[in-house]
This record gives C-alpha cells, structure tokens and sequence, in this order.
C-alpha cells in the first residue's frame, strides 16, 4: 500500500521525489537563515529557522519511509 502511495505520479513524477525535493528545499532555507543572520544585513527572525528544519526533517521523515516501503 505504501509502495502505491510513493510512486503515485505527481507531475509525472513520483511522490517520493517530490518529498524528497521539499524537504531539501526546507533543510536548504533553515541554512540560509542563519547564513543571512551572521554574513548580511539582513535579518530574519530565527524562529524560522526552527520551524523551516523541523518542516524538513517531518517531510525528510515521510520521504525515507516510503522510500524504504519500496524495498518491505
């Protein structure tokens, strides 16, 4: 059932990709937040950096399980 559900086509692409593509997206801006914080004048608040790792690491999380469900 997972397996059906990770390679359903979004775009003519797999869901897995896509969860796989969010969450480095995710993972990609919680590290230009503090790269902006400490090397520009530009200031974010850094609650968004918590908020954009932990949205990574729940889609990272989805990602792994139904990548792994391709191989149960």
């Amino acid at each position: 059932m997972l397996k059906d559900l990770a390679y359903t086509l979004v775009f003519g692409k797999p869901l897995v990709l896509w969860l796989g593509l969010a969450a480095a997206i995710c993972f990609s801006g919680a590290l230009s937040v503090v790269a902006l914080n400490n090397h520009t004048k530009i200031r974010i608040p850094i609650d968004w950096h918590f908020r954009l790792a932990l949205a990574g690491a729940a889609i990272g999380l989805i990602h792994i399980v139904l990548a792994i469900s391709a191989y149960i």
